[in-house]
């Protein structure tokens, strides 16, 4: 969700960044655990459309907040490699693009959206994963839009299922819209990809 185009040379610079933003993260995993149980599992209800959504993973990844800020499913629509970094063939990096909608949950109330987002997609060798990119939400009536910023770090879980946690910044772009509430909102989320096409994503507001 905040990018769209990558060249070599900026992604040099985005990786060099990328340590800050480990630290970042393992900051907010350190405080998640500390608070919770990280063996709970997400049980989900219709109401919260999160049912069918299994991070039961004996890998982790398990943490659970209560009632979820927003909820997400999509799919990718698009793929390009940027190239590799090393010898290794597994360390290709790719721009991605990909498209949903799902819920999102405010004072009691549950807006519907649809989501378009795009950014990029970084493998290491040693098997973790760095995600950055911008999320587009539209409310489902189509009269409020806002933008989401995320960025993660995961890992390989196996063949198919990539499992990552990161944070989300929100901003609207309609000061008294539907989806005003959202602005210079923060959330903590987790991503569950399957099959490099599926994306079930789950986020908690962070007050």
């Amino acid at each position: 969700m905040g990018i769209t185009t990558v060249n070599m040379e900026s992604k040099q610079s985005l990786m060099g960044s990328t340590s800050s933003v480990a630290v970042l993260l393992l900051t907010i995993g350190i405080i998640v655990i500390i608070f919770l149980n990280t063996n709970n599992i997400i049980n989900g209800s219709a109401e919260n459309s999160i049912e069918d959504i299994n991070f039961s993973s004996s890998l982790n990844n398990t943490f659970n907040l209560g009632t979820p800020f927003l909820v997400d499913y999509s799919t990718t629509t698009g793929l390009t490699s940027i190239g590799t970094r090393t010898p290794d063939i597994s360390t290709e990096d790719f721009e991605v693009t990909f498209s949903g909608f799902g819920i999102i949950n405010h004072d009691n109330n549950t807006i519907k959206h649809i989501s378009n987002s795009s950014g990029i997609y970084i493998t290491n060798p040693d098997g973790t994963v760095y995600q950055k990119g911008i999320m587009k939400l539209r409310s489902e009536e189509g009269n409020d839009t806002a933008t989401a910023e995320y960025e993660s770090i995961g890992y390989q879980a196996n063949e198919e299922i990539v499992l990552d946690n990161g944070i989300i910044f929100f901003n609207s772009s309609i000061p008294s819209g539907e989806l005003s509430f959202l602005n210079n909102t923060m959330a903590v989320y987790k991503d569950k990809i399957e099959g490099g096409l599926n994306i079930a994503t789950i986020a908690w507001q962070w007050k």
